[in-house]
């Protein structure tokens, strides 16, 4: 009798098992299916969506408008709808054009998230509204006691200490207003398995001196490696249309604005 009882919830318990891989699959099943497919509009999209394949560096630098923003969020949020990655940290320098508009209160996300507003639009977008506001964390503290990281925003003047390993991706934006010491931390914390993918407009810096984006792609320019790559977009590549794309065209090609 006492072993017939074993049997049974030895039984029970595969079945519970079964069912729970099912779940996940089906699970999995719906979130790859959530995918929302992206075909390149211009050659540079089409050089960095094979190059996000390929390469743990990648640099998109160059014209406004030219979808650099867009193919790098939606290639964060296909990897994690299929699983390949549980972490997506979004790193920018705080820094504004023109004048500075005071302090503000809250926590470092909180203050960097209006200018992370158009990247956070464009995952909610690619990953679904549900999904983005289940895994952005707000506090620093949420990442450390759960087994996943999420999706958070990080800036770049904290960033070193830091280190990121497999199944994160970095995006880092805004660059073209980073300072040399502040990209030199941001490319050292991408280890093994992780990878960093930087986009800026050299036109659009707010820095006087030394820019640290252009010391980047000089430095990969003089010192190649085979899992890095700059890609450049130019006023041709813009995507923008009707008197947006009209008006980003002509503030590129004068460049005295």
């Amino acid at each position: 009798m006492k072993q017939n009882q074993e049997v049974i919830r030895e039984n029970k318990q595969a079945k519970k098992r079964e069912a729970g891989r099912i779940i996940k699959d089906k699970f999995e099943e719906e979130r790859k299916a959530r995918v929302i497919p992206l075909v390149a509009k211009n050659e540079p999209q089409k050089k960095a969506l094979k190059a996000f394949v390929e390469k743990q560096l990648i640099v998109l630098s160059g014209s406004a408008g030219s979808g650099k923003s867009e193919i790098m969020c939606w290639w964060a949020a296909k990897q994690w709808l299929e699983g390949n990655i549980d972490t997506i940290v979004i790193c920018r320098p705080h820094q504004s054009l023109g004048n500075d508009y005071g302090a503000v209160t809250g926590n470092d996300t909180m203050k960097l998230l209006p200018f992370c507003m158009s990247m956070m639009m464009k995952f909610k977008k690619y990953l679904g509204v549900g999904i983005l506001k289940n895994n952005f964390r707000t506090e620093v503290s949420e990442g450390l006691f759960e087994e996943v990281s999420g999706i958070s925003i990080v800036p770049i003047e904290k960033i070193q200490g830091l280190s990121f390993d497999s199944k994160t991706i970095i995006l880092a934006d805004e660059l073209q207003n980073a300072t040399t010491s502040q990209i030199k931390a941001l490319v050292t914390r991408a280890e093994e398995g992780c990878q960093l993918i930087c986009a800026g407009d050299l036109r659009q810096s707010a820095l006087k001196g030394e820019n640290g984006l252009s010391k980047l792609e000089d430095a990969l320019s003089q010192h190649p490696h085979e899992d890095a790559v700059v890609i450049k977009f130019t006023p041709k590549d813009n995507c923008r249309s009707g008197i947006s794309g009209h008006l980003a065209g002509i503030f590129e090609k004068e460049g005295n604005w």
